[in-house]
């Protein structure tokens, strides 16, 4: 399979997610592959493979690993994405998510969405209506690829949901413009209730705090999903890689009133 097919199957969410240990061993895999100078055979992907195209993401991130190096805050010698590559090795073991109860407060920031509007971030986390919200950054190469599908799947298996908003706000504004995050959101067919937010380094980083997400570094960015019913609720925060079917399944028991 060539980078154009890669590329291809990219821009088409999967139907069905690969397990967190999958995607975890699949992806530290062909990172290592990668660095260590062996070379995959071409992957033929037939009908009857229902995660072809995760395994072609993995595939494409393989390829374009070295094109994230430009951007890593490491002294020569070191591995940039050695801390998400031990995550997502840790995670291979075990399809483990951590789920506790949080009272965030959103800070009054104006930001960014990926159109180049001024979004009023308090507005829009402390909304009436249901909210998932991640953290992501463009050229991760690792984490935010797994949490994007899963939120692509979401987004698509809710889609006759009216009055639920998804967000994915980045932790590394200076690279994710507003044409970046629109290049990312065409990437996992996002929806229109599913909104991708950038602004400035300071806005960026104060948000990150006001949810327990910040760790100093995009390089030690951790994978966590919220979720609440309303903006009288309290945050659900979900450590590790929740699945789509379980964040459909959060999605519904908190709607519910649960």
């Amino acid at each position: 399979m060539n980078r154009k097919q890669i590329r291809s199957l990219l821009t088409k969410p999967v139907k069905t997610g690969l397990t967190v240990a999958a995607l975890a061993l699949l992806s530290t895999s062909l990172l290592q592959a990668h660095e260590g100078g062996q070379h995959e055979p071409a992957m033929e992907i037939s009908s009857e493979d229902s995660h072809a195209q995760h395994k072609a993401m993995m595939a494409e991130m393989k390829m374009d690993h070295s094109a994230h190096e430009d951007h890593a805050m490491a002294t020569e010698g070191e591995d940039p994405h050695a801390h998400h590559k031990a995550m997502m090795s840790n995670m291979a073991g075990k399809d483990q998510v951590q789920r506790s109860s949080h009272d965030y407060k959103a800070p009054h920031l104006t930001m960014l969405n990926q159109n180049g509007e001024p979004v009023a971030i308090d507005k829009l986390l402390n909304s009436d209506k249901p909210v998932l919200v991640n953290f992501i950054f463009t050229t991760c190469p690792t984490i935010c690829p797994v949490l994007s599908s899963t939120f692509s799947i979401v987004n698509r298996e809710l889609a006759g949901v009216e009055n639920l908003s998804m967000i994915s706000i980045s932790i590394d504004p200076e690279e994710d413009t507003p044409e970046a995050l629109q290049r990312y959101a065409k990437k996992f067919e996002a929806r229109d209730n599913w909104s991708f937010i950038t602004g400035s380094v300071e806005d960026s980083i104060q948000l990150q705090k006001a949810f327990d997400i910040y760790r100093g570094s995009k390089m030690n960015h951790e994978p966590v999903t919220y979720l609440r019913a309303s903006a009288d609720k309290p945050w659900t925060r979900l450590d590790g890689f929740p699945s789509s079917e379980q964040l459909v399944s959060e999605y519904h028991h908190m709607t519910m009133g649960h």
